[in-house]
């Protein structure tokens, strides 16, 4: 039993108590009201930063498709002109032109950190990752798996593949089947001598066997 349960014991006061700080623990104290709203804060700049980065993001998706959206413009010109009479424009000068079109189109792609690539002619394993073949051909012109027709090139964001190539792959062609052996022809017996006569009475003689001659 403790002395504080003895009879006549004095139980310790409110007035026995020192009032003393609460000690600092890494600087003043924080109210959770406060940093619940410190927090609030911050989410809300990041949201705010992320917000901005996808508006100027959208701003130069735009502006690329509005100059491709000219530079197709262009190249439907490019394309009625093709069809006019050989006369009227010039070969050299048409190819020259439409060449001058696709070019600026891919400098904007380029621009925009898409990138367009044609697969033909690389190996099986070089395409392995971002090409998918829709047919095969097998051919002796062929020497290994290649690409052998481009139906789609592909496309690239930023060094990631986000289409796929569509490809005709060429292999080489199987070897033939060794043709079977013949079979060896049964040998004919060789034919009777015809100045050789036989005595009805006589035996036949073998195959192959010439009869003795007989005394007449």
């Amino acid at each position: 039993m403790s002395s504080s349960d003895e009879p006549g014991a004095v139980r310790p006061g409110w007035e026995n108590f020192a009032e003393r700080p609460v000690p600092e623990v890494h600087g003043a104290t924080t109210a959770p009201e406060a940093e619940l709203a410190g927090v609030l804060q911050r989410r809300h700049e990041e949201l705010a930063a992320a917000r901005g980065a996808s508006a100027s993001a959208a701003t130069r998706v735009h502006a690329t498709l509005f100059e491709l959206a000219m530079l197709i413009g262009t190249l439907e010109q490019q394309v009625n002109r093709a069809g006019e009479p050989r006369e009227a424009v010039d070969e050299e000068l048409r190819h020259r032109e439409l060449k001058n079109v696709k070019d600026r189109m891919l400098d904007v792609l380029r621009g925009a950190g898409v990138e367009v690539r044609d697969p033909r002619g690389l190996t099986a394993d070089e395409v392995l990752d971002w090409a998918d073949p829709v047919h095969w051909l097998q051919s002796p012109e062929f020497d290994a798996e290649v690409v052998a027709e481009t139906n789609e090139y592909a496309v690239f964001h930023d060094g990631a593949v986000v289409r796929f190539a569509q490809v005709v792959m060429g292999a080489p062609a199987p070897a033939p089947a060794p043709a079977p052996k013949p079979e060896p022809e049964p040998e004919a017996p060789p034919e009777p001598d015809p100045q050789v006569k036989l005595d009805p009475d006589t035996e036949m003689p073998p195959p192959g066997q010439t009869p003795a001659p007989t005394d007449t």
